[in-house]
């Protein structure tokens, strides 16, 4: 019970890793200074474990935007010292699907969209605000451009600009060009996406003995 508490709280499990003999993984949360600090661990004692902890730790601070929390050994926290807990839950699973040797760096702004038939550009106008667009030329882009926007407010716990739905931003007002690039994808599919949220809170998750309570 002790060691479960001194990990923080679980904010999220990837219960069977299938590209490191099933293990679990779990991303923990703790408050140090007021800030959130993130930190991925492993129960398993498996040998392979730690080679899979640690890539998985340096592909969701690429991938998210982390960087190493001073003073704190392990735990990974944003720039900004805001938690963006929902986005980086997200994040955490994506990188958990791929194997060790498919962790790249973080991902790009522009992406092709099937339905819009063209491709998709997340533009950063500094303070944490995005502006999602598409060619001028592309007759289905407004309304893409718009329902990836919407895509993003849920994904990410944005705020959307009322005069202009092709306008999201972050309330922390910092830029999290990494966390948007990783979630692109999702964002484009956003109904998917909450799907498998739904799946996943139905199944419930595997957790370590004596850890339900307190993890």
């Amino acid at each position: 019970m002790g060691q479960t508490r001194d990990l923080g709280r679980r904010i999220e499990l990837h219960s069977m890793d299938p590209h490191c003999h099933d293990i679990s993984l779990g991303l923990y949360r703790q408050i140090h200074d007021g800030r959130s600090g993130y930190l991925v661990h492993s129960y398993s004692a498996a040998e392979a474990a730690e080679g899979r902890l640690s890539a998985i730790r340096d592909g969701l601070a690429a991938h998210a935007g982390l960087v190493p929390m001073e003073g704190q050994p392990g735990l990974l926290e944003f720039p900004c010292g805001e938690d963006h807990e929902k986005a980086l839950r997200r994040t955490f699973l994506e990188v958990c699907k791929r194997a060790d040797e498919e962790i790249d760096g973080p991902l790009p702004l522009i992406r092709h969209d099937k339905k819009a038939e063209c491709e998709l550009t997340v533009n950063s106008e500094g303070n944490g605000q995005y502006r999602i667009t598409a060619p001028e030329s592309a007759e289905k882009g407004p309304r893409r451009v718009r329902a990836v926007a919407r895509g993003f407010v849920k994904l990410c716990e944005m705020e959307i600009d009322e005069s202009d739905e092709s306008v999201v931003k972050f309330s922390c007002h910092v830029d999290h060009d990494s966390l948007m690039g990783s979630l692109f994808f999702r964002a484009q599919n956003v109904r998917s996406a909450m799907q498998e949220d739904e799946l996943s809170a139905g199944r419930g998750v595997l957790a370590a003995p004596g850890s339900q309570d307190d993890s």
